[in-house]
């Protein structure tokens, strides 16, 4: 299994932030190579679930993801079955700033041995995931509220 850590920081409160986040419908615009359907609720809910599929090396997986753990406005805990996928998004406000850190536990699946697959994906799924929080600043901030 392998593991990735990420953060940026946002030029928008955390309250922004978070709506942006836990908005299914924004999903797919932030993850262009997945397609996130079947929401049962809100995704600041514990036990909402929703399907991801995606391609990667060119095997196509479907996931279903459940959200395990929310803190409303700092954390947000989305397990994957079939797994391993454990994916968790923490929000860390900075005066007017937001810190958002994505910290993912994953295994590629596919019938690719395992150090072998590792050293294909880990530079992917790393370049992945800062594209990922660099789309989601720039929504967010392009969406944030002028102040009074």
């Amino acid at each position: 299994m392998q593991h990735i850590r990420d953060e940026i920081l946002i030029e928008a409160p955390a309250e922004h932030v978070w709506s942006y986040l836990t908005d299914g419908s924004n999903w797919d615009e932030i993850q262009p190579r997945a397609k996130h359907t079947d929401f049962s609720g809100p995704l600041d809910q514990v036990g909402t679930t929703f399907v991801q599929t995606s391609k990667m090396l060119g095997f196509e997986t479907k996931y279903t993801c459940t959200v395990t753990e929310v803190e409303p406005l700092r954390l947000c805990h989305v397990k994957s079955e079939p797994g391993p996928w454990d994916m968790v998004w923490r929000l860390e406000p900075e005066d007017d700033a937001t810190r958002l850190v994505l910290e993912s536990d994953y295994d590629i699946p596919g019938p690719i041995p395992g150090a072998l697959k590792n050293m294909m994906t880990k530079g992917y799924v790393e370049g992945s995931t800062h594209k990922v929080l660099l789309d989601i600043k720039a929504f967010t901030e392009a969406t944030v509220p002028a102040k009074a």
